[in-house]
């Protein structure tokens, strides 16, 4: 019985050697990847202002708002190396029961670095950029370039600092958004003050704070908030009429309901990026060390059991 339990060791010990660099040079590659079979939808609650052409130009609120996010994978459009994942936004008004906006979008990442690829019917470019989700093993720095939908090009985003959030430590981003103007907007003059006029051209303003919270060794964004400003100004930068300011965030729920996706994945990383390659060559060997002491031994003892044989003499 000791003899097999000793062959039992030896094996075991064996395996957990030679796992090591299997996982380091052949699993975690395979696994240390951005799914393309991802689905998830995420609520986001706040409060906002906005120019509403239905009710004369007037700007309504403040009111309570609410944001749909559904974001599918599509493993059929996604590669080895590429993930593409489809988008749909709408931004509901709670209060007037109205719908604000809505989009639908199409992003393709690389894999490993999550930055975006221009390829598989992407409708932004966004090569280069950061946006959905932070790089696998998120790092304590300021990444160059994360996506803005509303200016439609990437800002730095700045780490802040290392704080728990529903069980996790996270990193915490912030992007911000310096005055800047993104489009422009003709209206009737008589709307922004100037009746002699029959149309004016203004300057359509944006600037916005975005904060992330990214779990370090995933790089799932776990929570994201926003306060965003929208405005006409003239010529001479004055403001003259406010198109929309937004004060935005998930909810409570979508928060948990991420975390509880993430910790799996979370998990199985640190086996295979930590624990196997470190640990496993250790405790393999000690495990052969042990089986070939126990087997050994064994071997001592039936020396020591075995008759002597007499020579006739």
């Amino acid at each position: 019985m000791r003899r097999s339990g000793a062959y039992v060791l030896v094996a075991l010990g064996l395996i957990a050697v030679f796992l090591a660099p299997l996982a380091k040079f052949y699993v975690i590659p395979r696994v240390k990847k951005i799914p393309t079979d991802y689905y998830f939808r995420a609520v986001s609650v706040g409060t906002a202002s906005y120019l509403d052409p239905s009710h004369g130009f007037a700007v309504v609120g403040p009111v309570r708002i609410e944001n749909i996010h559904l974001v599918k994978g599509d493993p059929a459009a996604s590669s080895r190396s590429v993930a593409v994942w489809d988008s749909f936004d709408s931004t509901f008004d709670v209060d007037n029961r109205h719908e604000l906006s809505y989009a639908i979008d199409r992003y393709t990442f690389d894999r490993t670095s999550a930055l975006g690829v221009a390829c598989c019917g992407q409708n932004e470019d966004r090569a280069g950029d950061l946006s959905l989700l932070m790089p696998i093993g998120v790092e304590k720095r300021t990444y160059p370039r994360f996506w803005d939908s509303t200016a439609k090009r990437a800002f730095p985003l700045v780490y802040q600092a290392t704080e728990p959030l529903d069980g996790l430590t996270v990193y915490r981003y912030q992007q911000h958004v310096e005055p800047m103007q993104i489009d422009t907007l003709t209206l009737p003059g008589k709307l922004v003050g100037q009746p002699d006029r029959p149309s004016v051209t203004l300057r359509w303003m944006y600037t916005a704070d975005t904060d992330v919270w990214a779990e370090p060794v995933t790089g799932a964004i776990i929570q994201a908030t926003q306060k965003a400003d929208q405005w006409l100004a003239d010529d001479a930068g004055t403001r003259v009429l406010t198109i929309a300011t937004t004060d935005i965030g998930q909810t409570p729920d979508t928060v948990r309901r991420i975390v509880d996706l993430v910790s799996g994945q979370r998990t199985r990383l640190q086996v295979l990026q930590g624990w196997l390659p470190t640990v496993g060559p250790v405790v393999g060997l000690l495990l052969v060390l042990l089986g070939i002491a126990m087997g050994g031994g064994i071997a001592r003892e039936r020396v020591g059991a075995a008759p002597v044989q007499r020579v006739p003499g």
